[in-house]
């Protein structure tokens, strides 16, 4: 027998997509959970082992963008990939600003849902809490990625979903170098890609809170012409 290769809640409603989901899913050896509609899904959650969330945004019982904000707020490090018949860019920010790490247009070509399924679950599973200590200090401030905080002396920060993946990626890659292409690639994922300027004020911020002399920085490093070095 296959080795299981994670857990995956799919709520969907639309019955002749759930089965081809569930068959193909259990195909690539995933184990499937099935919900046809939103609310249950919240439960499921809060009461067992899930390692993605597969949700339609358009459910009989709630809509999918609020669910995926209570799923984020209820476990931060799960990734959620909504699937939508809206496929307008509208739809797609609203969707990605509620927290869901990835957003598909149906009708999705199965293989191209499978890779990034395939690749949200290694992102979050190589970069959660159990391979490094969810408390960590950085310079001169103090990370907690289960309250999603950077606490420095004089100030606590709420980080942003894409802080904390930011953050936990370079900590993941610390005292290597590491360009802005896989940043791209690794943290925003297949969403549009933002500006590398994007990326240069995400780090910015973080040295303000995070550096002695968020002018002269020793813990997170430019290499000029590449990118980003974290030196722990």
């Amino acid at each position: 027998m296959s080795e299981n290769r994670g857990i995956i809640l799919v709520v969907e409603d639309e019955d002749h997509i759930a089965d081809l989901l569930h068959l193909n899913l259990e195909m690539e050896d995933y184990e499937v959970v099935l919900s046809p509609t939103g609310l249950p899904s919240i439960d499921i959650v809060k009461s067992r082992k899930i390692d993605l969330v597969l949700m339609d945004v358009m459910l009989p019982d709630a809509n999918g963008v609020d669910l995926c904000r209570q799923i984020k707020n209820i476990k931060s490090d799960l990734p959620v990939l909504m699937l939508s018949a809206l496929g307008q860019s509208s739809d797609r920010i609203k969707g990605l600003k509620s927290g869901a790490d990835d957003y598909l247009s149906k009708p999705f070509n199965l293989e191209e849902l499978l890779l990034r399924i395939e690749k949200l679950i290694l992102r979050y599973g190589e970069s959660s809490p159990t391979t490094f200590s969810s408390e960590m200090t950085i310079g001169s401030a103090s990370v907690d990625f289960s309250k999603m905080t950077l606490s420095t002396e004089n100030n606590i920060h709420r980080l942003t979903q894409k802080e904390a993946a930011l953050l936990k990626y370079m900590i993941e890659k610390k005292n290597t170098v590491i360009s802005r292409q896989s940043i791209l690639e690794e943290v925003w994922g297949y969403e549009q890609y933002p500006n590398t300027r994007t990326i240069d004020n995400f780090i910015s911020n973080f040295r303000k809170l995070i550096e002695v002399d968020h002018n002269n920085p020793q813990c997170i490093k430019t290499i000029r012409g590449v990118g980003y070095m974290l030196e722990v």
